[in-house]
């Protein structure tokens, strides 16, 4: 394909000066990293500092860490904070899994999901092009997570080959959005953005002339499906200017002897996303329900016994165990969710990455099960639903089918122990637990810290060794 896809001109947005530690305080911890991870291998670098691959002290549990040199960032600190709130937020099969967020003197570390499977640009250079059965079954994923992050008001605005990775090396490995350092926040669907920010090749014609909103994000798949299908870009050139003239002039057009043997409901879908008026393209949820991916209808999903039992037992847990295990399941081994995550995928009827009760109800019905039963399904969905969206979300529904097979390994909770013992002092405090609250966004009044305490039958002021946080967590 050429070195141009190789190119990356970033245009960089500019902030607000901020104090560091007034701005991020409450979202990171301030723990050395090297007393938590045994530093690896670099497995890329960025404008702010490095990718590395990293190891859990004492276990056997691989991450991604991205180090970021404060001295880089003290101008974007309102970025900076904004990219971990969107990546505690945002919660998808397709979209990277954020462990934690630590700072000490020199750099702001964040750790990550491992993928090692490459990332897609990789994949595009080693082919002239992807052909269409396997572009199809990419770019699903791709539009599953960006929308979820539409749905949850969130735009990307760096979308392109390097930012999307495979899990490992598996052919059928899932793909992963990362990056959100240019990510934003949106009030609604029509408010408009003005900054020109992202990789010069992907940029939507509104976003060059400073007035967009989400759907730029829909103009970058689009140039990424056509980069896939035919091995070009549509819009390039050595000049950053006469890129974007390019991108201005218009919609390319499918001329080029490999569009003939591309099918014409591919070609139907790009003119849908790359089209010049936002209003009249594509959002990820018309782009899902395009005919290109639904040549085949989809089975009526019928929810099974065991999942149902699960969400029952899962339901009755205390507020404690349910934090305890969102933080546990962040862990699992590709393994261990690959038929969970099939089971949720099926169950997410609206690809917006969360089950609805409106859907669960209907499966329920499917099952011929009773009137009784599907008020009881209400009652689970408003004990699960921690953020009180009306939804559970992918990590509930992880952490409900995770716990109801009654066997959590070792591995994985000695990781979550160690989320709340910050400062590996080797027991926690309820200190610990407010704070293991606080960054996972939920506020724990006093009789909360008290109930909690009650569980571990201690004292508020008492310590909790891990023999007590096992134990509980196994009842």
């Amino acid at each position: 394909m050429g070195v141009c896809l190789r190119k990356q001109n970033t245009v960089k947005e500019e902030n607000t000066l901020l104090c560091l530690n007034e701005g991020l305080s409450s979202t990171i911890r301030n723990v050395p990293i090297r007393s938590i991870y045994k530093l690896g291998r670099i497995l890329g670098t960025g404008h702010f500092g490095v990718v590395k691959e990293v190891q859990v002290i004492g276990s056997e549990e691989k991450a991604a860490i991205k180090f970021i040199l404060k001295d880089l960032v003290e101008d974007r600190i309102n970025s900076l904070k904004q990219e971990i709130e969107i990546l505690k937020r945002v919660d998808h099969p397709n979209i990277i899994r954020f462990f934690e967020a630590y700072e000490d003197e020199r750099y702001i570390y964040l750790a990550m999901e491992l993928c090692t499977g490459g990332d897609l640009l990789r994949l595009m250079t080693k082919n002239d092009h992807i052909d269409e059965n396997k572009s199809k079954i990419i770019l699903r994923q791709m539009l599953l997570a960006i929308n979820h992050l539409h749905n949850n008001n969130i735009i990307h605005r760096d979308l392109k080959p390097e930012n999307f990775l495979f899990e490992s090396e598996d052919d059928n490995a899932a793909l992963k959005l990362v990056d959100f350092g240019l990510s934003s926040k949106f009030r609604n669907r029509r408010m408009s953005m003005h900054k020109a920010v992202g990789t010069v090749y992907y940029l939507a014609p509104e976003m060059i002339k400073g007035a967009y909103n989400f759907k730029c994000d829909m103009w970058s798949i689009g140039v990424i499906m056509f980069v896939m299908l035919s091995g070009k870009l549509p819009f390039w050139s050595k000049f950053d200017c006469e890129t974007c003239h390019q991108i201005l002039n218009g919609a390319p057009e499918f001329i080029e002897p490999i569009w003939e043997n591309i099918s014409q409901e591919a070609k139907n879908l790009l003119s849908h996303l790359l089209c010049m008026n936002p209003s009249d393209r594509f959002s990820a949820s018309e782009a899902l329900d395009h005919p290109w991916f639904n040549s085949q209808p989809k089975p009526r999903i019928v929810m099974n016994q065991f999942t149902i039992d699960a969400l029952k037992e899962y339901s009755k847990i205390s507020a404690f165990k349910k934090e305890a295990m969102n933080i546990l399941v962040k862990y699992l081994s590709l393994n261990e969710i690959k038929s969970m995550n099939a089971l949720f995928s099926d169950l997410d009827e609206e690809n917006n990455g969360s089950i609805s009760m409106k859907l669960l109800l209907n499966s329920l019905k499917n099952a011929g099960s009773s009137i009784a039963a599907r008020n009881e399904i209400k009652e689970i969905i408003k004990s699960l639903d921690l953020d009180k969206n009306g939804k559970i979300n992918y990590s509930e529904f992880l952490a409900a089918t995770y716990y109801s097979k009654h066997h959590i390994q070792q591995e994985e909770l000695w990781l979550t122990f160690l989320h709340f013992d910050a400062d590996r002092k080797g027991y926690i405090t309820r200190i610990d637990i407010e704070r293991a609250f606080s960054r996972s966004g939920h506020a724990l009044k006093e009789q909360d810290i008290k109930n909690i305490m009650k569980e571990f039958g201690k004292e508020p002021g008492a310590k909790i060794g891990y023999d007590e946080f096992e134990r509980l967590l196994k009842m």
